[in-house]
């Protein structure tokens, strides 16, 4: 049975750690769908998962590109679809763990990118832009297409607009959201706000506890600039202003805290669109219980 396993959720949720349970319990390997961990070098800031951590267990897309490479969401799809066959290929079970959410929908849709217009997702963007604002958007199309971002002002909003529509949905039949690429289940790791808020709190005082500032001098001095994408990432642009002298490193601390706490509130919301998932309550429990009550759903035959 070709099914995708995919455990998505807000940042700090604590996927990474269930990811590897549920592939040592399926017999899986892990493909991660985190637009900031397939940057080399970017380790401390993104909470990358480290060797240790793996328990042995493959994890895929991590670590794919310098820093000062452009890395699309159409590049992602293209690194990650045969990786996914060939894990099919080998009897194994993928386990697709990230809370990058456009990431995750190139692995189910058939997005091929070439900009048709589409009723539902103008309305949803339009909505999306009420909700966070003309600056969330335009770092969203940045993300999805730095090229056409360069082209663009953030007060252009119509056509910062329109120019996502093109990179998410182009070319492809309306009823293609209804026909996904693969058989899959999604499990959303769900926990108190409050909790949640109080995770990413003490994994930003970690990454500093972990070296977060000499990652970013390191980065700096191999020839990386604030105005490379990598650097755009939460965790990582806070510094320019502390490098210029504007601001102190608790000054720092604090922003990094706010805007993941924001950018948590956005992959919460992104999530919702997907009706069939099912919602994983994980405050609680350790990695290993909510493991097996994913992998206990994911073998019914429904």
């Amino acid at each position: 049975m070709k099914r995708l396993l995919i455990i998505g959720g807000a940042t700090g949720s604590g996927k990474s750690g269930v990811a590897v349970q549920v592939a040592h319990l399926l017999g899986g390997e892990v493909v991660s769908a985190d637009s900031m961990q397939i940057y080399r070098g970017l380790n401390v800031g993104t909470a990358k998962i480290t060797k240790e951590e793996t328990e042995g267990i493959p994890h895929y897309m991590i670590d794919v590109c310098s820093p000062k490479d452009v890395f699309s969401v159409c590049d992602y799809k293209k690194h990650a679809i045969p990786i996914i066959e060939d894990i099919f290929s080998r009897g194994k079970v993928p386990v697709v763990c990230g809370g990058t959410g456009l990431y995750v929908h190139s692995l189910i849709y058939d997005m091929s990118y070439s900009g048709e217009y589409d009723e539902e997702l103008r309305r949803k963007l339009k909505a999306e832009l009420d909700a966070f604002g003309k600056d969330h958007m335009f770092e969203s199309l940045r993300s999805i297409d730095p090229r056409a971002a360069e082209k663009l002002h953030v007060n252009d909003e119509k056509r910062v607009l329109r120019a996502i529509e093109k990179a998410m949905t182009g070319g492809r039949e309306e009823n293609d959201f209804e026909k996904p690429l693969y058989d899959h289940k999604i499990y959303l790791m769900t926990r108190d706000r409050g909790v949640l808020y109080e995770r990413i709190n003490a994994r930003v005082d970690q990454m500093f506890r972990d070296g977060l500032k000499k990652e970013i001098s390191e980065l700096i001095a191999s020839g990386v600039d604030f105005s490379d994408r990598c650097m755009q990432a939460i965790a990582y642009k806070e510094w320019k202003e502390f490098f210029s002298g504007q601001i102190t490193e608790e000054d720092v601390r604090e922003l990094i805290k706010k805007r993941t706490r924001n950018y948590a509130k956005r992959q919460i919301t992104w999530f919702k669109q997907y009706k069939e998932a099912r919602l994983i309550e994980a405050d609680g429990k350790s990695a290993q219980t909510i493991a097996e009550e994913i992998v206990c759903d994911f073998r019914k035959k429904d």
